[in-house]
């Protein structure tokens, strides 16, 4: 008890580097120069598509990659602080090695994408793309596994921390699990017109529809099954709103409005209303059924328990 682990420091450590080494190849794809050919961008405007966002759309990622920069540093933070036990980051292990395996493959993926990208070898590039995603959505789920096991202790023993996970960790990872799953699609909709010969129109109605059977199956269950594990949780929508909004500049026109367009405009509607239904719900919900409450007592109990055989 109380002593460092040098296994969890290498891990958070090669996390760091890893994702430095990615904000850098990241950088050197925007600019198509080092490993890379051509900038991100004009590959995008060779495989155009009816679903693609406006440029200004893709300035998300600085947005990402902040947010993403701050998780770290508040991760790496916990090596230096300590609660009753030990040092922080191996005192509760809320996020678990698998948390940062999946982040080291998540980068990892990242660079092979945008390498494939740069080749034009877009089904390849898709696969990356979604298992991107893919080990987004478990990073997801190993925060909020670490909160299901420690979250009461550390709402009555270091509020903070709960907060910093929930909005840097969690929320960060919403934005850029979101961005990517939007961009799958879009990947999506290249290779089944450009490789699979469907017709523009119909690749991007394909992928329409995919975004709102996920916006929908996703509304139904952060608000049901998942409430107390992703309740806080409210980045999603933004960014889906973003992204839809850079498509209607781009591809909407107000004269002549095709099916996409009609489309694009309804799952547009569609996800400001469900960004203010969720607002609401979680401001209710936060007030009158929070989700540690006295009645967690022994739970704390239990986890300090736990924690401390660590």
């Amino acid at each position: 008890m109380g002593a460092h682990s040098i296994a969890r420091i290498a891990t958070i450590v090669v996390s760091v580097v890893v994702y430095i080494a990615g904000i850098t190849l990241n950088i050197l794809s925007a600019r198509g120069t080092g490993p890379f050919l051509m900038t991100t961008g004009n590959i995008s405007d060779t495989y155009n598509t009816q679903i693609t966002p406006s440029g200004w759309t893709f300035s998300i990622w600085g947005v990402i990659y902040f947010w993403l920069t701050a998780m770290l540093i508040y991760i790496v933070s916990t090596i230096f602080r300590r609660n009753a036990f030990g040092p922080m980051y191996c005192s509760h292990s809320v996020l678990p090695y698998g948390f940062f395996i999946s982040w080291i493959l998540n980068i990892l993926f990242n660079i092979s994408w945008l390498l494939l990208w740069d080749r034009e070898v877009m089904i390849a590039a898709l696969i990356m793309l979604a298992l991107v995603a893919f080990t987004n959505y478990t990073m997801i789920f190993f925060s909020c596994r670490g909160l299901k096991e420690y979250g009461a202790w550390l709402n009555k023993y270091h509020n903070k921390d709960l907060w910093c996970i929930r909005i840097l960790v969690q929320n960060g990872l919403a934005v850029y699990t979101t961005w990517t799953s939007i961009a799958t699609l879009i990947n999506l909709t290249i290779v089944v017109s450009y490789d699979a010969g469907m017709s523009k129109s119909g690749a991007a109605t394909l992928s329409l529809s995919l975004l709102l059977v996920e916006v929908i199956v996703w509304f139904v269950l952060e608000n049901s099954f998942l409430d107390k594990h992703v309740r806080y949780i409210l980045t999603v929508y933004p960014v889906i709103i973003v992204a839809l909004s850079g498509n209607m500049t781009k591809n909407f026109d107000a004269s002549a409005p095709g099916t996409n367009g009609v489309f694009t405009a309804l799952l547009l509607a569609l996800a400001c209303v469900l960004f203010v239904i969720k607002v609401c719900l979680v401001i209710w919900r936060h007030i009158k059924h929070p989700i540690y409450s006295d009645t967690h007592t022994q739970e704390v109990t239990a986890q300090i328990e736990n924690a401390s055989k660590q």
